[in-house]
């Protein structure tokens, strides 16, 4: 954006804690130039010659950064079947039919975001429930870490005959595969289904609609990830497409899964698109009793869930990582993966320093209180989707034992510990508005029927600037763009969001229900009109 423009008359929260609150905000170009009472920002020597936007008593906030998401996964579970609605195994079925009625036989069926412990069956759908359905079939449960698929899917992954598979592909009694996949595995269903089902302009024009999306719930910038062990890819190419093509939206940081050449180091790039780093994934998920942890599972017995790394090779890998100068992103749901990720980096940082990297731990379901203090004496960014507690009480009560659910979803505690805690969806694994995320963090009720009343495990409530900050200011910094973003501030980029609906004014109200009245990115319009 060229020029200048200087917005008044609006109730401004910076997250600058030197400078928290204001009317009004002068920028210049991309960039802030000036911040504070009208009187104030009028002094700057540009404000009197500029266009002048009254927000008439708005609520401005910086735009909210999304630290944590795989953004090109959501895109193309828009092109699937939905079965989020569905209650049974049965209803599933009748979907799948209703998609293959439309298509040749041949054509592969994706469906998505289902949770099975909602089924009246209580279990994960098997090849006996999808062989009714004629086409290769290929189902993600909602948090990604669980996969079914019938016998022709199998089939066409060469999986039928395959006796050397993972660990993580299901087998019945006799031996014969089940269809179900958890974790390791799943791989070869989604080259599968990739082979024979390409990629083009329609995935161009989804991404582009997912961030029409974002930019309405007042999002800049995202930071995504790849996860190619369970189905979900990354590759810069789609998003320098889009900024070709004047329709990337928002200021994108890829994570992928192997170390890129060359030796490039961790956030090579610009102010729009930019190299993050490494994700690895230490364990499995929580819903799938997947994640890694010290103790046994409710009604499980001898069963604490599964670390992916050998632990001596998992800190090999972390520190060819840190010797690079690249950023770790660890996914860390268990407790008993939390020992491993901290093990690891302990070591590494003794023998190659580098506290630029900041590191992140992701998830941090359940986090033990001396943890808490390795991750804070280490420096590490606590990286959690707070819209996941709103989603999963009963499942965490059905999972967790009593003893340790003082420690779990605890993220009060962590900030208390001295840790930076950003905020993020881990969408399409939860809903990608943030607000479902602050308030999940500020009110700590179930989705529905918003219980309990006063909270779930209420100690571990944030207040409203608590939670606006770890979407804003520590997920800047833990994209390592604290110097340009994450608050509003005089030569930081103009990223800021003015709402239709004043959090603070909301009380104890359903905080997802924020509107965003505009939202712009670098100064320019993204969202809205003002």
């Amino acid at each position: 954006m060229d020029g200048t423009r200087l917005f008044t008359g609006g109730r401004i929260k910076t997250m600058d804690p030197r400078n928290p609150s204001a009317d009004s905000i002068l920028v210049c170009g991309q960039r802030i130039a000036a911040v504070g009472t009208e009187t104030d920002v009028m002094g700057h020597p540009l404000a009197c010659k500029t266009e002048k936007t009254d927000l008439e008593g708005r609520r401005v906030i910086p735009g909210i950064i999304d630290g944590h998401l795989h953004f090109a996964a959501w895109s193309e579970g828009k092109m699937a079947v939905d079965l989020s609605g569905c209650r049974s195994i049965h209803e599933v079925v009748e979907k799948l039919n209703e998609r293959a009625a439309s298509l040749p036989d041949d054509r592969w069926i994706r469906g998505m975001h289902f949770d099975h412990s909602r089924f009246a069956e209580k279990r994960l759908p098997d090849r006996s429930d999808l062989d009714a359905v004629k086409n290769p079939v290929l189902l993600t449960r909602v948090c990604y870490h669980a996969h079914c698929a019938n016998s022709k899917a199998l089939e066409l992954a060469g999986m039928m005959e395959n006796k050397d598979l993972p660990e993580g592909v299901q087998r019945d009694g006799t031996g014969s595969l089940t269809g179900v996949v958890l974790e390791s595995g799943a791989d070869l269903l989604y080259g599968a289904f990739r082979r024979d089902t390409p990629i083009g302009e329609e995935h161009l024009e989804g991404m582009a609609n997912c961030m029409r999306e974002m930019a309405s719930y007042g999002v800049t910038s995202i930071s995504t990830s790849a996860a190619v062990h369970i189905g979900i890819d990354e590759s810069f190419g789609p998003y320098q497409e889009l900024r070709r093509r004047g329709r990337l939206l928002q200021r994108v940081t890829i994570h992928v899964n192997d170390l890129l050449p060359f030796g490039i180091s961790s956030f090579l790039g610009d102010e729009m698109i930019r190299y993050g780093g490494l994700k690895l994934f230490a364990d499995g998920g929580f819903c799938a009793r997947t994640a890694a942890m010290s103790f046994e599972y409710n009604g499980m017995p001898g069963h604490r869930g599964e670390l992916n790394y050998d632990p001596v090779l998992f800190r090999e890998t972390v520190q060819r990582a840190q010797e690079q100068g690249i950023q770790v992103a660890v996914h860390t749901n268990g407790d008993r993966a939390m020992d491993m990720v901290l093990d690891a980096m302990e070591r590494v940082g003794e023998l190659f320093p580098r506290p630029w990297l900041r590191h992140k731990l992701l998830h941090c379901y359940v986090v033990r209180p001396e943890q808490a203090a390795r991750m804070a004496a280490l420096g590490v960014v606590a990286d959690v989707q707070p819209v996941f507690v709103s989603d999963e009480i009963d499942i965490a009560e059905e999972g967790i034992p009593e003893g340790m659910l003082p420690f779990s979803y605890a993220w009060k505690s962590l900030k208390e510990a001295g840790i930076i805690v950003a905020a993020s969806s881990d969408c399409p694994a939860a809903s990608p508005n943030p607000w479902r995320g602050v308030d999940a963090a500020v009110n700590r009720v179930r989705v529905g029927d918003r219980t309990p009343v006063g909270g779930w495990h209420p100690g571990q409530k944030m207040d409203l600037d608590e939670a606006l900050e770890m979407f804003t200011r520590n997920a800047s910094f833990s994209t390592g763009m604290e110097s340009v973003l994450g608050s509003l501030e005089p030569g930081k980029f103009a990223d800021l969001v003015v709402l239709e609906d004043d959090p603070w004014d909301m009380g104890d109200e359903d905080l997802s229900a924020v509107r965003v009245f505009a939202t712009f990115r670098g100064g320019e319009t993204i969202f809205g009109k003002l």
